[in-house]
């Protein structure tokens, strides 16, 4: 076993994975982070840490990257083993992707489990506007991280291996101090204040998200769990651009997620400045919410699933970036020498941070060991077999 010392910066899901996954290998890793989720109360106050935030449906949404196909399957696959040893908080869902005009199949329809397209489906089970005519999009199985249970988790498992966890602000002075030879960023939006990043503009967006407690699972009529994006006219909603813009709902045990806005900026200091648009929004917990995102949901709902959905229900906001860095190639998945040390980057997954992270993590795994992907993956399973 190889015990040499390992500092992972950044405890979000992309660090806190891939700290496991290198400690599982018998790596010393220490994680410095100058905020954990687990210790933050109010999860606005901290909008750039997306780990806070997601539903989590295992799919390639809202990534740019041409090592997509790689990344994702390795992830998807490494998610579904973890099921099959119980891991807290992995179930499936029935995922539906519905738009109101038609659209073009992803690229990820042969990864997905059990994809059919909308043809293919029962017109009772395809989530629908009760003034709904023709539908387009599919159907696929996908595992979902139901996030209040699978992060802590996680959490637990890293802390179990031997792992620790060192809170502490790091700066770009500090780095040549850091007692390891190994670094890997897994910081985020903050990697901009410690590491120069090759482009110019930094993407960020923006999305509304609202959660409503005590909300029931949706189960469909094959006895699954029902989550869904639903993409109406831009007529009926768009993003700041006035492109059709989607909302969701993402059934957890602890109620429903929904969502959503897509609004665009760019990572600037002192600020970040973000495309709006004059839409009609309701006040919920101080903050404005599109009225969209309620409005569709509550006719999808109670049009398909019989569900209510209301302004005046316990709901609350949250709004939190995606770190999408650039359309073109947004992840960051390489590494540089600074300072006499070895420094992996891992930032920049846009919406897809929780479904990419295994991926990424046994890519980072395999640079580091120069072992290949499939023998690493064999041994790390072989590792959670004695802590789960």
């Amino acid at each position: 076993m190889n015990f040499d010392k390992i500092i992972v910066i950044g405890s979000g899901v992309s660090g806190l994975t891939t700290a496991l996954t290198l400690q599982l290998l018998g790596y010393e890793t220490v994680i410095y982070t100058d905020k954990e989720a687990g210790q933050i109360s109010d999860k606005n106050a901290h909008p750039e840490f997306a780990s806070l935030f997601p539903a989590a449906s295992v799919i390639p949404h809202s990534f740019y990257s041409d090592q997509l196909k790689e990344l994702f399957r390795t992830s998807q696959s490494f998610f579904y083993e973890l099921r099959k040893r119980f891991f807290s908080g992995l179930s499936i869902h029935r995922h539906f992707e519905i738009f109101e005009f038609e659209q073009d199949e992803p690229e990820y329809r042969n990864w997905m489990l059990d994809f059919h397209p909308v043809m293919e489906l029962s017109p009772q089970e395809i989530p629908r506007r009760s003034c709904s005519q023709n539908l387009y999009g599919w159907a696929f199985n996908c595992i979902f991280a139901d996030w209040p249970r699978y992060f802590p988790a996680l959490t637990a498992c890293y802390k179990q291996s031997g792992g620790h966890i060192n809170r502490r602000t790091v700066r770009t002075e500090d780095l040549p101090t850091l007692p390891a030879d190994i670094l890997v960023n897994c910081s985020g939006t903050g990697s901009l204040e410690l590491f120069d990043d090759p482009l110019d503009e930094q993407l960020v967006m923006r999305g509304h998200l609202l959660h409503k407690p005590g909300a029931p699972l949706i189960i469909g009529a094959g006895g699954n769990i029902i989550s869904y994006n639903y993409t109406p006219k831009a007529s009926v909603y768009s993003d700041p651009s006035g492109e059709a813009c989607d909302v969701y709902c993402y059934p957890r045990e602890d109620g429903w997620m929904l969502g959503g806005s897509r609004e665009t900026g760019y990572l600037s200091s002192p600020t970040t400045e973000f495309s709006k648009k004059n839409a009609e929004s309701y006040q919920i917990g101080g903050l404005a919410i599109p009225s969209a995102i309620i409005d569709i949901n509550k006719d999808i709902l109670e049009t398909t699933y019989h569900q209510s959905l209301r302004p005046s229900d316990e709901l609350y906001p949250f709004i939190g970036y995606r770190y999408v860095r650039n359309k073109e190639e947004g992840l960051r998945l390489d590494h540089e020498t600074m300072y006499g040390k070895t420094v992996y980057h891992n930032y920049g997954h846009g919406g897809a941070g929780a479904t990419l992270s295994w991926g990424c993590a046994l890519d980072l795994a395999s640079r580091i060991t120069s072992k290949n992907k499939p023998r690493l993956q064999e041994l790390l399973l072989e590792e959670f077999e004695h802590i789960l």
